[in-house]
């Protein structure tokens, strides 16, 4: 009866000492991750790669995007958001038959007038917040190289009058801050990639009257030196896939030398990380609108912001992908439509209430407020906090039941009404 009765103080006592001597040994990481924001709205965004140069075709399938994105609205009656991370130019192949030593651009405004008037309009309209993605979508001079040097690869972008498909280009050469004619990649230079970044960013302002508040490097390949002219150029906020990649290796794989990156996360210029989370490229094959909400619920378990990566690709391609991504991506609305206190935010509104927590959200292409959006706090927030823990360090999970600290944890997680998601 004595042992009864003492079981329950032994207990306690153990996990006290357990979670001294884990606040000893991780208390770096604890702290850190505590001091990540914890939403109990729900913000959601779209963040979409590689819009810039195309068809014409590319009008009406921007259009239908749009439209599905406006059937659902969020909690405070706002439709879903397309952060479109846009690409200014492409080879003018004209000039380069002439002249295949230098690299010649042609810009979105100068050789295809008529879809970047549709961009300058939809980003008026408040559903569509163009960012900045780069300049190309490839390096310029690395191509021109190659072009010079007859490599196969350029041959069919060369040829090519109009040409702007930078996704068919073979993947290492599609990096814009790294030289991927050969492999291991290059980053490019200093001097060239202050040239193109303050290029691009004058010209974004020039096409949309505002400058770029964030952008996120084509194939998630940049360094700390690419952060640093950024800042130089006005970008406040880096949009990411949780990690920074510098290169490529001499098999192709991907050098990470940041391979976590936490959301609100800052460099060292004060720049704010975003993450996104959630993958939604049904083109592909492998992600759809299940695997997005599968992948959405957990991020709403973490009190995450619901960053939603997609790109062109999916609506610009056959007819048939085209209605497919449609399709999948009405369902997701609908799915997100369930959930409550949802908010549609473009990036760089995140990125505001990340850093202002208690202003207005601002989307300063169409002129548009809302309210701000609101923090966890208390037992709600430890309950996000353990979630965010157990979802990205396995072996932390793991000590928790060898411990028996997951019981506590699973009790605090119950009491919070985080231990499921709608």
């Amino acid at each position: 009866m004595d042992f009864l009765f003492a079981l329950p103080l032994l207990l306690l006592a153990w996990w006290a000492l357990c979670l001294i001597l884990l606040g000893l040994w991780k208390r770096t990481l604890f702290q850190q991750t505590w001091r990540e924001p914890y939403f109990a709205d729900i913000p959601i965004l779209f963040e979409s790669d590689d819009w810039g140069p195309g068809g014409l075709f590319h009008i009406e399938r921007l259009n239908d995007l749009l439209s599905t994105l406006k059937q659902q609205p969020d909690s405070q009656g706002r439709s879903a958001v397309l952060t479109a991370n846009m690409v200014l130019a492409v080879p003018d192949i004209e000039k380069s038959q002439g002249d295949n030593k230098h690299y010649h651009r042609l810009l979105l405004d100068q050789g295809f007038p008529e879809l970047s008037q549709a961009f300058q309009s939809a980003a008026k309209d408040g559903s569509f917040v163009p960012q900045l993605h780069g300049m190309e979508h490839y390096s310029g001079e690395a191509l021109v190289r190659l072009q010079s040097l007859a490599d196969p690869r350029t041959t069919h972008a060369f040829s090519s009058p109009g040409w702007w498909d930078w996704e068919s280009l073979d993947s290492p050469l599609q990096g814009h801050y790294v030289d991927g004619g050969a492999l291991p990649t290059q980053a490019i230079s200093r001097t060239q990639a202050s040239n193109i970044i303050k290029l691009a960013t004058a010209h974004f302002e020039r096409l949309f009257g505002v400058p770029s508040y964030s952008t996120v490097a084509p194939c998630y390949l940049w360094n700390s030196e690419i952060e640093d002219i950024w800042f130089e150029h006005g970008i406040q906020s880096i949009q990411t896939a949780g990690y920074r990649c510098t290169g490529r290796d001499s098999t192709g794989h991907y050098h990470q030398d940041k391979p976590l990156i936490r959301p609100g996360e800052h460099n060292p210029k004060g720049q704010t990380y975003l993450v996104r989370n959630v993958m939604f490229e049904p083109t592909d094959g492998n992600t759809n609108a299940d695997t997005a909400w599968a992948e959405t619920r957990a991020a709403i378990a973490q009190a995450l912001p619901v960053s939603i990566s997609t790109h062109r690709y999916n609506f610009t391609r056959s007819e048939a992908e085209h209605r497919d991504s449609l399709a999948e991506l009405d369902v997701l609305l609908q799915k997100l439509n369930t959930l409550p206190h949802t908010r549609f935010l473009s990036s760089p509104e995140l990125a505001q209430a990340i850093e202002a927590p208690h202003s207005a959200l601002n989307n300063p292409f169409s002129d548009e407020q809302s309210a701000p959006l609101k923090r966890l706090k208390g037992l709600s927030k430890v309950a996000a906090f353990l979630s965010r823990l157990q979802h990205r360090h396995a072996k932390l999970g793991k000590l928790s039941i060898l411990t028996g600290l997951a019981l506590p944890a699973r009790l605090i997680q119950t009491l919070a009404g985080k231990s499921t998601v709608p």
